[in-house]
């Protein structure tokens, strides 16, 4: 299913647990969650566990519209791991409640630290989950 054939939450649902599923690399495809909250609204969350053990945690609040764009007002994907007996870990936030222009910016990342924010842009389920697979997982 390519992003253009995404046209309600379940087609969203079913297309990330096909990426998963797809990329070899997590058997946990079952554990990605949805609740909906319309036809083209809803949340998708799941906590993947790939097969070194790391783990992957994420929500997305999802809003397509009319023409099939994805629009994601509120996210989180987390992604730890352990290498060498160093545990670390990076995060993918936007919160838009919370924002406060560069003390808190709406879209950020942090990096082994809560208080620690750097400013980035609107991201997505895919480009989360192709960036860790290009960095840890490429074989």
């Amino acid at each position: 299913m390519s992003s253009a054939d995404i046209r309600t939450i379940q087609d969203y649902h079913t297309h990330v647990r096909q990426r998963v599923a797809r990329s070899g690399k997590s058997d946990d495809w079952n554990a990605v969650r949805i609740i909906p909250v319309g036809r083209a609204e809803g949340t998708i969350r799941g906590e993947l566990q790939f097969k070194d053990g790391a783990i992957l945690r994420f929500t997305e609040n999802i809003v397509i519209d009319a023409t099939g764009t994805i629009d994601r007002p509120i996210y989180s994907y987390q992604y730890q791991r352990v290498d060498n007996n160093i545990s670390f870990y990076f995060r993918y936030d936007r919160d838009p409640e919370r924002a406060k222009p560069v003390i808190h910016e709406e879209c950020h990342l942090h990096v082994n630290e809560e208080g620690l924010r750097f400013k980035t842009h609107v991201t997505g389920f895919d480009e989360v989950f192709d960036f860790i697979v290009a960095s840890f997982y490429a074989s």
